[in-house]
């Protein structure tokens, strides 16, 4: 357990409270982080340790914590031989994960699989900064050209182990644009095949 100064619980229930559509989830386990290789003074092992997870913008993204709510943890969907770090979903099954060699340069950087290309793109932040724009509206800037009209009351009516599945798929020349895409309500699992355990 750390102390209090290097404890970034404190700082991330800050950062969380300012964000106006984090939804905290209950759950969180500190046993978890030894196999894991953090501590709390981590922003990813405050997570971890004290939540089960986090949801932003009406459930569009979900920060994945510790056990107990539901929502894959990070130990349920991470494999330390894998070479990344999963840390997040989208609605959609895009996949943020913390690169570990087997994405780039092995430095940590967050890259995120993205449903429109299929491919992992390097963000070039890490999670402490990733975590920090993701709570404020770097979100809504970010998967902008994924939204249509109504994504907020389809998103928000959705549990945690189900996401939308568009059609034509974002990936494909004929579903670039959302708002003409039909959309399913589907298990995450659709979405992301058997990468990651998703729930």
């Amino acid at each position: 357990m750390t102390n209090a100064a290097q404890d970034a619980w404190p700082e991330l229930t800050d950062m969380l409270a300012a964000a106006p559509t984090a939804q905290v989830l209950p759950g969180g386990s500190s046993e978890d982080l030894d196999s894991l290789g953090l501590t709390e003074r981590s922003f990813l092992g405050a997570l971890v340790a004290h939540t089960g997870g986090v949801t932003v913008d009406h459930g569009w993204l979900r920060l994945l914590g510790g056990p107990g709510s539901g929502l894959a943890s990070v130990v349920d969907a991470n494999d330390r031989s894998s070479g990344f770090c999963v840390v997040a979903f989208d609605v959609l099954g895009g996949v943020f994960a913390l690169d570990g060699g087997a994405l780039g340069a092995g430095d940590g950087s967050v890259h995120y699989f993205a449903p429109d290309s299929l491919e992992w793109e390097d963000l070039e932040i890490p999670h402490s900064q990733f975590l920090a724009a993701m709570l404020s509206d770097a979100i809504g800037q970010f998967s902008e050209p994924f939204r249509w009209n109504g994504w907020r009351e389809e998103v928000a009516a959705l549990t945690l182990d189900r996401g939308m599945s568009l059609y034509p798929p974002l990936f494909t020349a004929e579903g670039k644009d959302p708002e003409r895409s039909s959309r399913r309500d589907v298990p995450m699992t659709e979405l992301v095949g058997d990468r990651w355990p998703v729930g």
